[in-house]
């Protein structure tokens, strides 16, 4: 399906420190028209632990969207809506990451280093990726 995609950046990225098993990382977005959502592909490397996407919507009411509580970097996979699920105008997307740069993490290549932002995997990234229509572009 066609329609807009937007990756979600935290604003600063804060260096995660060495042994820090829970180190968490946030980015939002904002939808400003009614839409449905179609997609999110969520991104980190081997440090990864968790991601959930969330919205907080224009009533006050939040509302989990996904939750990939086990992430593995092999799983670079979008996950996608059986369908689309509408969100009002004013809807604003959250997604809230953790990596775990402990020696209990298997995956981590080295957990006495302070990890910067970076391209190689021995790096690490934090972004969601999300999908939607407008419902005036017809996502209806």
């Amino acid at each position: 399906m066609s329609g807009q995609c937007a990756c979600i950046f935290p604003n600063t990225w804060t260096t995660i420190p060495a042994n820090d098993p829970a180190f968490e990382q946030t980015a939002t977005i904002m939808i400003n028209k009614d839409a449905k959502l179609q997609s999110f592909l969520p991104h980190m490397h081997f440090r990864g632990k968790y991601m959930r996407f969330y919205a907080d919507y224009p009533d006050g009411t939040q509302e989990e969207l996904i939750n990939i509580a086990q992430y593995n970097y092999a799983w670079q996979l979008s996950y996608t809506y059986e369908e689309p699920k509408f969100v009002p105008a004013g809807t604003k997307i959250t997604a809230v990451g953790a990596f775990d740069n402990s020696a209990q993490n298997p995956a981590n290549p080295d957990p006495e280093r302070d990890v910067p932002w970076g391209q190689q995997s021995w790096d690490e990234m934090f972004f969601g990726a999300v999908n939607w229509k407008y419902i005036d572009q017809g996502g209806d």
